[in-house]
């Protein structure tokens, strides 16, 4: 899984940056300068549009993270304005929830916690179908759950009729919940944020 570090702010701007390519950029007509970004796009693209699919929302996600991803580029290395600190900040935030939305991070992480067998068995009347079932070898669901006592509490709010002593489902419910607590948390801070995320 990727993990998006913040983007060091350089000590200019882009404005006070005097190459001969941006003195030769500034003075193409824009139509040129047009048509040169585009092709610059098509480029960049390229590689995210080819894996693309129609299936589900991971693509979804993922062409929002790219598409984040070359803004966040743009606006930090152009370092126009007061709050580009902020804009990394959010940014980055963004992009690292996206990831662990798409990889599914939370709502799986507490099968690090266990290690298991599957095995499936024939049901029985019927020849063709059998169930997965799963033997837990061994497992440390109370390291997992002393990382997440407020959430625990929220939960058994919700759900006061839950077993204490089934701790792998208590854990499923757990994962669940940051799972969706992540994707919450992504779609808030693209709502209150993302307006301000210009250049």
């Amino acid at each position: 899984m990727k993990t998006y570090k913040p983007l060091i702010i350089p000590e200019d701007s882009v404005w006070n940056r005097k190459t001969l390519s941006s003195r030769i950029w500034r003075f193409l007509h824009w139509r040129i300068r047009s048509f040169f970004i585009g092709c610059h796009n098509i480029i960049k693209w390229s590689p995210t549009i080819f894996k693309d699919r129609d299936w589900d929302q991971w693509h979804i996600y993922n062409i929002l993270q790219k598409k984040i991803e070359f803004q966040r580029n743009e606006i930090i290395n152009a370092n126009r304005h007061t709050q580009v600190d902020r804009d990394n900040r959010d940014m980055t935030i963004v992009l690292n929830l996206i990831e662990r939305f798409n990889e599914d991070f939370y709502g799986t992480e507490y099968f690090d916690y266990e290690e298991t067998k599957f095995r499936f068995e024939p049901i029985e009347g019927d020849n063709e179908h059998y169930t997965m079932e799963k033997d837990v070898i061994s497992e440390r669901y109370d390291d997992f759950l002393k990382k997440y006592p407020s959430t625990i509490r929220k939960i058994l709010r919700e759900k006061p009729n839950i077993d204490l002593n089934e701790k792998d489902m208590l854990c499923l419910y757990v994962s669940n919940y940051n799972q969706e607590k992540a994707h919450n948390l992504l779609h808030r801070i693209l709502k209150e944020r993302m307006g301000n995320w210009w250049d």
